[in-house]
């Protein structure tokens, strides 16, 4: 692990806001750690605006400061990330809570060809008093769901202890400012196909004699927040295409068969929650097909192939004669259906099933033109024939 010249091969970020308590250990177990290994490196302070002595007591140990003025525990981290010089990068919280004596196993597993090292504080061990009830429960269901949306297949995505090399970081382009960078990070780095390796830690109960930083059910919010908004397939897709499923299916059988609760006919009624179900359900799979366009084309989401096809293919002209085509035929059925009901001097009531499905094939006509407009808005500066290579 040795490494030549005068090269720093790994650095060791902190946030800080006004960690004068606990920083000092944190920075000594740094330095002893990579003089253990025999590597040159360096330990970054983000100072986030601390008011105490934190910056200056970083600076008499050795350590290196930057400042961020943007609050925030992601500004501090990227901040103090893109500032390190070092090959690798290995961040933590500078509270005690991790040990910085124990980097080198983090640092093997970088030099093996691994992007991503993450901690993993459920694997390991987590003393007594270290982390809440309200975060034991929540972060293994946190973790899930990020896996359930993108496969990472980690055990503890909220674990701030983590290894990476400054070039895939630099990859992953990351924005979020608050506690949920840690979850976007996780996320990107799937998203990238980054080779990722998690390694067990022990969680230690912090040395502050004030309350962490971290608010459990904001940060959480935040946390969920993210994960939803970046992955409009479960968000959009999946919950609409069941709305649309269930609406076609009630709408469809509704035009044979009355619906009945017991013994008693309820008719027509139903077939307006069809209606209701296949509008609205049409409408969130068209949300979240936008979505997921805005996400590839602006490069949150480079890999989604199906996205990638969809804007090769699509053509304002072609999805306008759909939505146009669905608007006819409801037309169609609409008014014949009028027609037959009002000749009958409106005792036809059974055929108002018949013209629910008419005027519902209308609204999703209209709905199916509007959104070609709109994503064709979306495309206007798209290189269409720069993306085209992507397509497999």
């Amino acid at each position: 692990m040795k490494n030549t010249g005068n090269e720093i091969l790994l650095s060791v970020v902190m946030p800080c806001l006004n960690e004068e308590e606990t920083l000092e250990p944190c920075v000594k177990k740094a330095f002893a750690a990579m003089k253990k290994m025999a590597i040159s490196g360096e330990v970054v302070i983000s100072d986030n605006g601390s008011t105490d002595n934190s910056a200056a007591l970083a600076k008499s140990l050795g350590a290196r400061v930057v400042r961020e003025p943007k609050a925030g525990y992601g500004n501090a981290l990227m901040k103090g990330i893109k500032e390190a010089r070092g090959k690798y990068v290995i961040m933590g919280d500078a509270d005690e809570s991790y040990d910085f004596s124990g980097i080198e196993g983090f640092v093997k597993l970088l030099e093996k060809g691994y992007d991503l090292v993450m901690g993993s504080r459920l694997r390991g061990e987590i003393r007594k008093g270290a982390m809440s009830l309200s975060h034991r429960l929540g972060n293994p269901v946190m973790t899930a769901i990020l896996n359930l949306f993108y496969r990472t297949g980690i055990s503890d995505v909220n674990c701030g202890l983590r290894a990476f090399t400054k070039e895939a970081f630099l990859k992953l382009n990351l924005k979020c400012g608050g506690m949920e960078f840690a979850s976007e990070f996780v996320v990107k780095a799937a998203k990238e196909k980054l080779k990722i390796a998690e390694i067990p830690i022990t969680l230690y109960k912090d040395g502050r004699s004030r309350p962490p930083h971290l608010r459990t059910f904001t940060d959480g919010w935040k946390h969920l927040r993210f994960l939803l908004i970046y992955c409009p397939t479960f968000l959009y897709m999946l919950p609409g295409a069941a709305m649309f499923a269930a609406g076609f299916f009630i709408l469809t059988r509704g035009l044979f068969i009355p619906f009945k609760i017991a013994h008693f006919t309820v008719d027509y009624h139903v077939n307006f929650l069809g209606a209701l179900f296949a509008i609205t359900g049409f409408q969130i799979c068209m949300f979240g097909l936008f979505a997921r366009s805005f996400a590839y084309i602006r490069g949150f989401d480079r890999h989604d192939n199906f996205i990638a096809r969809y804007l090769k293919q699509f053509s304002l002209e072609k999805n306008a004669l759909i939505g146009l085509a669905a608007i006819g035929l409801g037309m169609v059925f609409f008014i014949t259906i009028l027609v037959k009901w009002i000749l009958s001097d409106f005792g036809a009531l059974f055929e108002v099933r018949k013209g629910i499905v008419g005027i519902t094939l209308i609204a999703i006509g209209c709905l199916h033109i509007s959104f070609s407009f709109l994503y064709s808005m979306l495309l206007m500066e798209y290189p269409f024939e720069a993306q085209s290579k992507d397509v497999s």
